[in-house]
Order: structure tokens, then C-alpha cells, then sequence
């Protein structure tokens, strides 16, 4: 859950009504191309960890569940049921999903999938999480899982046809094109199939007319050019894409913002800055008392950090009131709301701790003056304003930061620090980084340890109901608010931009490529 630090931020806040900057309810338009830029070229489409397995392959094969609109729904199946065993589930396909070429989904495509991705090394979540898959007819089959993960929507990523693969050289099939070896024709699930692919410059894809979803999209193409950073703000200002998606470049957003025809959007991202505590060996002893702890989540006024940074750009974001959901989650509840900007309450409970002010107006705790390093990424000028923010706020609360700054983030492990700013990112929702605050957790980089709390997270990886998941999860995030081994700050807003003859979805903050078959042009192309 959480893997991965995240160098970058991410943001929840406003997010406008639909592309292009349109309030007003439109009639959509059939037909045109839509031009993406901002992707990396794919060595291949293919089944093998060499092939491009995002963008492309999401809009031409859907999964049992899709990201749509913050959450996951169901694509392929209609419905899953769990059975007496707390391992097992039971799949209903739906009854409507059908390939492409007119074959109807089933359970054999599933099982193929699984045997697929077991023997290769496209995902290890899906190898080790699907113990074992057997057919209960052609729209059902049931699901063993090694174990119980809040991940199993998550798999598989994408479904592959039975009927069209079983036999070829999967090792080499889907180099060019996700398409049935047998006639040469594109193949898939989702709303597009893929078209021409000139090597160096872009990839197409095409609508798929028997898509068996609501309708079909409503764009006839989808053209996704290899262009990034500064080239992509320069192709976009010649109309030679219609969006540069996010994150645009540092300097795009002054380039971009004011031109006629082009549309800057703010939307949620999938990350949570915050502050990390370090309770374990290697930080300040004080910090190992807990109304210390409590007293930096009022000395830090979260609320003026967030206007600081982000009032002219994202003037409705606000603070981050929880360690675990981000604030477009469902399961969000605001646990933090307590620990507000109140200098008095910061003094009052350092004394209680038994510290005492000096005559630098420093407080000292046993004996030792309470001066904090406080360590964050080098290079990142919106970290380096909040840190120098906090040690402000800190030192009029009578708490010493002393700023430095590492190359990367090897700092955590080695657990020398006292305070430390980066943020974790989710990969899908319900993805909670539960691993941060368990005892003995090798993402544990704060120390901090408590049997109640690591019951409680230990719990989120197993859950598989989304409401029970919530209502665990917050039960754990308001204890982390009562031990405050880390500070939640916000989440950083990010832009896209887009021509204003696109229209389509509020964006989300998880790829907004996912809802592409609902996107259309108000002047088609």
C-alpha cells in the first residue's frame, strides 16, 4: 500500500465543471480527433514487462473494476459476491460484455488472463494475490485469494481474450498493436482500439463500434503524441495538441495562463504532504513524549501554509485532516480538524511536559534545548517555503528548526532527523499507506510504535468492503491524531491545460484518461 515516495505532490481542491472551462449543460458532439500529448513512447503494447501497460492499454482492454471518478466501479463484472469462505469470491460477469469482434466475455478469458500474468513477471500483486481461478459457468467463475488485500479490485489490471490468443507466442504477440493475431484487426474491451503507431511521433486509437458499454465514445480518434516538457507547451500554443496533461512543466503555467483558446485546470492528485515525526532512536529524545508531539500539530498553522503557498492559484484548498485518506476519498473524515494555529495551547502543553522556556525563549526539555533538525528534498522550492513557514511558526511557539536539505529522500531510513517533509502517493483508491505507522514496518520512518494502532492498520490491508474499510481506517487515523507520530500539511494542487473546444469529465485525481470515451469537441476536427 503506498510504495512509493512521492518527489511530487499532489492536490485535492477545486476541480472546474468539465473540460475546456464549459459551466453549462451541452449537447456532446460525435466525431473528431482528439491530440494528447505528454507520454513517454512504449517499446510495446505487448504482454511482457517491457510493454506499455497505462495509458494505451487502459482504454482498450477494461478490468474486472476501473478508476472512475476518484473510486473503483465495475467494468467487466457486474457484481462480486463473497462466499462462507472469507477467501473467496464469485465473479458475475456481465452479461453485456463482449469483445470487440462480437465474442462474448467470459470466465475463460479470466482464467487465461491469470495463467498469463502468473507465468510472466507483469505483476507481481496478481501472481501472488489470485491463488487460484475456476470457471462456475460462462458469466461466473470464483476467486481464491493467497490472502485477504484491500488490493484485489486492483487485479487484473486488464483482461486478454481467450479466444484470440490461445495458442500465439505470447512472448512476441501485441509488440505493434493490441490486435487478434489471427486477422490482424485491432481487439478489445474498452471504448478505443488501437490504430497506426508511427514509431518516433505518435500512437492512434480508434473508436471501438461494438463497444458493449452505455454507448460508444463519442470521439472517433485518439492520437497520443510523444512530446513532453517544454516541447509540449510549445506544440500546444501551435494548436498541434489539444491537452498537455499533468503535471505541466514549472514554467508552462505563466506561458499558458491568459492565452485565448487554452484552459488551465486545477484537480485532485493522489499524495499526502506531510510531517514526519522521528519517535524512534535518532531523533530528539522530547519527541518521544507525546504532548510535545501534540504541541507542534497546534504550533504549525496549517491553514496559513496552505494560503501562503497556494492563495492566488488554489484559493479554495485546504489543510489535510487526515494521515491515511486523501480528501477526495469517500472514507475521508476530517480527524485533524483539532489541531488548529493556538500558540498558548503549544506553551501550556510543553510545561505540562515538564519543559521549561529560556531566556532565548527556547524551550528546553530534560535538560535539553528543544532545537529540531528539520530535513526535506533539496531542489523543491514549494517544500523549502513550508519548512522555512513552520520554523517561523515554531520558533514564535518557542521550538528551534534547524533547515537542511538532502539530495533525494535515503534520509528517512537512516532515521536521522527530527522533523522530515515529503509526502506518500497512492496508486488507486483505497491504496492507504497504513505500512507508515506500524511497528516494525520498514516504511516506518518516524519509529513510532503502537500495538493498538498497528491492529488497527494492519487490518486496512485486508479489508475488502469499502464502508468497513472506511470506518477501520478512520478509527486508526484518529488515534494517529492522538499520538501524532506525523503532521498532515495538504495536498499540492496540479494543472493540466486544454483547448477550449475540449469538453469532458470534471477531472479526478487519478488519470483522466480513464473517462476518455466520454470526452468530445465542440469543434470537431
Amino acid at each position: 500500500m503506498a510504495r512509493a515516495l512521492a518527489a511530487a505532490l499532489a492536490a485535492s481542491l477545486l476541480v472546474v465543471s468539465g473540460a475546456g472551462g464549459a459551466a453549462t449543460q451541452q449537447t456532446p458532439k460525435r466525431g473528431g480527433t482528439l491530440v494528447l500529448g505528454g507520454y513517454l513512447e512504449p517499446a510495446c503494447l505487448g504482454l511482457d514487462t517491457a510493454c506499455d501497460l497505462g495509458p494505451l492499454t487502459a482504454l482498450v482492454l477494461d478490468g474486472a473494476f476501473d478508476v472512475k471518478a476518484d473510486r473503483w466501479a465495475p467494468a467487466l463484472v457486474a457484481d462480486v459476491t463473497r462466499t462462507k469462505d472469507p477467501l473467496t469470491l464469485d465473479y458475475h460477469i456481465r452479461p453485456e460484455a463482449r469483445w470487440s469482434d462480437g465474442t462474448p466475455v467470459t470466465s475463460a478469458d479470466f482464467v487465461f488472463t491469470h495463467r498469463v500474468w502468473t507465468r510472466s513477471q507483469l505483476a507481481q500483486v496478481g501472481r501472488t494475490l489470485w491463488a487460484r481461478v475456476r470457471p462456475l459457468g460462462q458469466k461466473r467463475f470464483r476467486v481464491t485469494l493467497a490472502r485477504r488485500s484491500a488490493d484485489w479490485r486492483a487485479f487484473p489490471l486488464f483482461v486478454a481474450p481467450r479466444h484470440a490468443l490461445e495458442g500465439s507466442d505470447l512472448k512476441t504477440v501485441w509488440r505493434d498493436g493490441i490486435v487478434d493475431p489471427r486477422t490482424g484487426r485491432g481487439i478489445g474491451t474498452g471504448p478505443f482500439l488501437t490504430g497506426g503507431w508511427e514509431r518516433g511521433k505518435q500512437i492512434t486509437l480508434v473508436r471501438n463500434p461494438r463497444y458493449w458499454g452505455t454507448r460508444p465514445a463519442y470521439l472517433d480518434r485518439v492520437v497520443v503524441r510523444f512530446v513532453r516538457g517544454p516541447a509540449m507547451v510549445d506544440a500546444l500554443l501551435r494548436e498541434e495538441i489539444d491537452v498537455a496533461p499533468a503535471p505541466l512543466p514549472a514554467e508552462a503555467v505563466p506561458r499558458l495562463s491568459g492565452t485565448p483558446g487554452i484552459t488551465l485546470r486545477t484537480y485532485p492528485g493522489n499524495a499526502r504532504e506531510h510531517v514526519a515525526i522521528r519517535v524512534g532512536p535518532g531523533g530528539h529524545p522530547a519527541l518521544r513524549n507525546k504532548l510535545v508531539r501534540r504541541a507542534l500539530a497546534y504550533g504549525i498553522d496549517r491553514e496559513a501554509i496552505v494560503r501562503e503557498l497556494f492563495g492566488e492559484t488554489a484559493p479554495s484548498l485546504q489543510p489535510l485532516d487526515n494521515l491515511l485518506f486523501l480528501s477526495q476519498d469517500p472514507g475521508y473524515r476530517a480527524n485533524w480538524s483539532r489541531y488548529r494555529y493556538r500558540p498558548a495551547i503549544v506553551r501550556q502543553l510543553l510545561v505540562e511536559a515538564g519543559c521549561r522556556r529560556g531566556a532565548d525563549g527556547i524551550f528546553a526539555c530534560g535538560g535539553e534545548r528543544l532545537s529540531l533538525r528539520f530535513v526535506t528534498t533539496a531542489g523543491n522550492s514549494l517544500r523549502q517555503r513550508a519548512l522555512e513557514l513552520v520554523q517561523r511558526q515554531l520558533f514564535a511557539a518557542g521550538v528551534e528548526i534547524v533547515p537542511r536539505y538532502h539530495a533525494g529522500l535515503g534520509f528517512l531510513a537512516a532515521g536521522q532527523f527530527d522533523l522530515a517533509l515529503f509526502a506518500w502517493s497512492s496508486e488507486w483508491p483505497e491504496d492507504l499507506p497504513s505500512a507508515a505507522y506500524r511497528c516494525k514496518s520498514e516504511a516506518n520512518f518516524s519509529g513510532y510504535c503502537s500495538r493498538l494502532s498497528t491492529r488497527d492498520l494492519a487490518q486496512l490491508d485486508a479489508i475488502i468492503d469499502s464502508e468497513q474499510l472506511a470506518r477501520v481506517g478512520n478509527a486508526a487515523d484518529r488515534k494517529l491524531a492522538r499520538d501524532v507520530p506525523a503532521i498532515p500539511l495538504f495536498q499540492r494542487p496540479t494543472m493540466d491545460a486544454v483547448r477550449t473546444t475540449v469538453r469532458g469529465p470534471a477531472p479526478n485525481g487519478y488519470p483522466f484518461y480513464l473517462s476518455l470515451e466520454d470526452w468530445w469537441l465542440a469543434e470537431p476536427r
